[in-house]
C-alpha cells in the first residue's frame, strides 16, 4: 500500500511539474505590448492607422523586444515586421528604418529548431 502512494504521490508531483511548466507568466507590460500590436496591426491592415499611433507603435514594439520569443511568435501570427514597415509607408515614407526594415519583412522565417521546411532547391 505504501509503495502505491509513492508511486501515485510522485506521479502527481510530475503531473503538477509538468503544469507549471506549460503555464506561461508574462509581466503587464508584455500583455499590453501584444494587445497594442494586435489592435495596431489590424487597423493597419483595415486602412484605419493613424499618423499619431508611431507612439504606440514603438513603446509597444520596445517591450516585445526583449522577449525574443514572443516577438518571434508574434511575427509568425501577425507578421509584425510586414505591418509596421506598411505602417511607416503609408505614414513615414522617409523614416531611415523604413529600407532595413523592409528588407527583414520580406524575408519568412523557414525553420523551426533548425530543421528546414519546404523543399528549396531541390531538382525535379
Amino acid at each position: 500500500m505504501d509503495n502505491i502512494l509513492l508511486w501515485v504521490g510522485l506521479a502527481l508531483v510530475v503531473a503538477l511539474l509538468t503544469f507549471l511548466n506549460q503555464k506561461q507568466v508574462y509581466s503587464s507590460g508584455v500583455k499590453r505590448a501584444y494587445r497594442e500590436l494586435h489592435e495596431l496591426t489590424g487597423k493597419v491592415r483595415s486602412g484605419q492607422s493613424e499618423e499619431a499611433d508611431v507612439n504606440r507603435w514603438e513603446k509597444a514594439l520596445a517591450e516585445i523586444n526583449k522577449h525574443p520569443n514572443e516577438f518571434n511568435k508574434l511575427e509568425a501570427e501577425i507578421g509584425i515586421r510586414r505591418a509596421f514597415a506598411a505602417y511607416l509607408e503609408q505614414h513615414y515614407p522617409q523614416d531611415p528604418r523604413l529600407p532595413e526594415l523592409r528588407e527583414t519583412a520580406s524575408y519568412q522565417k523557414d525553420s523551426v529548431w533548425g530543421i528546414k521546411i519546404g523543399d528549396y532547391g531541390s531538382k525535379k
